[in-house]
Formats: structure tokens, sequence, C-alpha cells
């Protein structure tokens, strides 16, 4: 499925039927719901990106087909959607596979003025959406970087104890432990990150509305919980992971992540540089190996850091370590996509065979 997508985000718009917002349900029509998360991210990034907001109804109507639609769950990914990575061009293709074939009308002259004005205002209001996401954006992490080197600074230490490290029987290479009790609050409305310490954080939850609005987030990190410092290819941190006790992993919204890494040993210079998704995992394999190792957070992130790094150090040996975590319907994404990574790139893929209790 995966390079069958980027196939068809390379599709040239002039070659794909006039797709109208009349046309969208019998086009969804064609397409299974029960379809896996990744697919039906795509398709709803490929609605949005052809029709905006106006796609949203049909997009939900058709999502609620699968036995695991949640209204929550629909409502936030399509929130999440932002700029044009995918186009209708995905959907028309799916939608085609499944047998729908476009209706052919001549329109008149009047018709197709209009709707050639009708695509152009659309383009502009989406395309204005795009820039507003993305300036948005942009600014959101950038605050997120602020407040995580504050965090890092005023409320973390290098040394500690971590319930979950424990028991994956893994050391704290890098890592950094929460000294106190942190709330750390993200108001997108506003533009800012704050944190929240002492006795502020009684002040904090006694303020916050109910029901919380959607531009206000929020993360509280215990004592217990350790903090993975994420840094681009170049070492600059922008964000944080952070790993509770029971092994809740939680990242800032708005946070980057594409192209950010934790890295276990020095880069520069290695012959053999491993990747791996997870902390315990890239912990697990640099002890064991002895080779620098990043955690590259999941295996999307992966295929990003394994050209960064390809580019940056070319004399080294590049292997991805995949996560082997086959599902109830035998399915095994992680290995899938770690398999097409290195296929893809020419890399060696290994995965690890580790005690249960030391698993990623």
């Amino acid at each position: 499925m995966a390079c069958c997508m980027m196939l068809i985000r390379g599709w040239p718009m002039s070659k794909l039927p006039d797709i109208t917002l009349d046309d969208l349900p019998g086009l969804l029509a064609h397409i299974d719901a029960d379809t896996n998360r990744d697919s039906w991210v795509k398709i709803g990034m490929g609605v949005k990106a052809h029709f905006g907001e106006d796609g949203f109804n049909d997009w939900n109507s058709w999502s609620q087909n699968s036995p695991d639609y949640k209204p929550a769950d629909a409502l936030s990914a399509w929130k999440s959607f932002k700029g044009a990575k995918v186009t209708i061009g995905t959907v028309v293709h799916l939608a085609k596979e499944g047998g729908w074939k476009p209706t052919k009308r001549e329109l008149t002259a009047k018709e197709k003025r209009e709707r050639k004005a009708e695509q152009e205002a659309r383009r502009k209001q989406r395309q204005a959406e795009v820039e507003a996401d993305e300036a948005q954006l942009a600014a959101m992490q950038a605050e997120v970087q602020r407040i995580t080197g504050r965090l890092l600074a005023e409320f973390t230490q290098a040394r500690g104890k971590s319930e979950y490290l424990e028991r994956k029987q893994v050391p704290p290479y890098g890592v950094r432990f929460i000294t106190r009790n942190v709330v750390l609050s993200i108001d997108a409305q506003l533009m800012r990150c704050d944190l929240w310490a002492g006795d502020d954080i009684a002040r904090f939850f006694a303020n916050l509305p109910n029901p919380r609005p959607d531009h206000h987030s929020f993360m509280k990190l215990d004592a217990g919980t350790f903090v993975v410092p994420l840094r681009d290819i170049d070492g600059v941190v922008w964000s944080f992971q952070a790993i509770s006790a029971s092994g809740t992993k939680l990242f800032p919204k708005f946070a980057r992540k594409q192209g950010c890494m934790h890295c276990i040993g020095t880069l520069d210079g290695a012959e053999v540089i491993v990747a791996a998704e997870g902390y315990a995992t890239a912990a697990s394999v640099a002890q064991a190996s002895e080779w620098p190792t990043v955690m590259t957070v999941d295996v999307g992130n992966m295929a990003v850091l394994a050209r960064l790094i390809r580019q940056k150090h070319p004399a080294a040996r590049l292997i991805l370590a995949g996560d082997d975590d086959p599902k109830p319907d035998g399915k095994n994404p992680g290995r899938t996509a770690a398999e097409a990574i290195a296929a893809e790139l020419g890399l060696t893929v290994v995965f690890p065979v580790v005690p249960e209790q030391v698993a990623a």
C-alpha cells in the first residue's frame, strides 16, 4: 500500500477526472471503510486537500461504515490533516480499484465557466487554509522547542530511577529524569506553552475550562517519568518523548518529530549505525552491539532519518532494527514497513529477538 500511495502522490493532477463535491459520496462508496488506519488517514487527507472543510461530512459518513469508527477520533484526525501531501488522486485511485467510473457528461459553456470558477475559488480557499496551518505549526513548533529547553534545564536531571527502564533492563542513555511533578500546557489560540509546578498545578486545573476547548492541551509529567530529548540531524533539540513508569509514551502537541531522533553513541566517524523505533529496542541494540544507535520514534520517521543519516554519514553502514510485532489479524505493519524502507534504500534490515520484557 505504501509504494502505491507514493506513486499516486506523484500523479499529474491534469490526468485526474474532474471531481466535484457531488461526486465524493459515490467515490468513497467504492472504497472499503474497514481499511488500515494509514490508508484511512490518507483518504481523509486527500479529501481535505481537495475540498477543504466541505469534505468532512462525506468522509465522516463513509468512515462510519468501519466497526472501529469513533466520532471523536475521526474529528481529531480530520483536524490534524495539514497541507496537501496527499491529493484527491489517492481517493480516485482506490475508488477505481473498487469499480468506480467517472460519469461522462458534456458540459455547456456556462457550466464549464461556473465549474472553473468554483474550482479556482476552492483552490484559493484551501491554499489560504494550508498557509495558515503551516504558519501556526511553525510558530507552535518553535514554542514547543522553547518550553522543551526550559523543561530539561529546570525540571529534569541526568540521574534517576524508572520502573520502565528496570522492567526493560536497559540503561538510561542520555535521557533525563523528571525531578518533580510538572504540567506542560499548550494553547494554540494564545500561541504559547507554559510549565506549572508546585501549588500552581492545582491553580492550573482549577482554572481549566470544562469542557476543555480544542485549542488547549496539556500533559502531566510525574516524578518517575523520564524524558527522551529529540534532536535533528545537526544535534539541535526540538522536542521530547516522555515515558512514564507504566510505559505510557507522550509527545507535546505540535512538537516536531519528523527528522528528529535520540542518539545513543556518536555517529561521526562510525562504521556502522543502527536505527530502531522505540527507546527500549534502541538501547538494547546499542548495549548488545556497541554500535551507535538512533531511536526514530516510529517507522515513518525511520524512513526520513535513514535518508538524512545516509546523506550526513555516507561512509557508515546503516542497519534498520525493525519491530516484529504480528497483530491478531496476521498483519505485521512494523516488519512490512521496515522491509519496504530497506528495499527502497538498499539497506540491511534485522529484527532483534529479545525477551518479552525487553521489547520496545
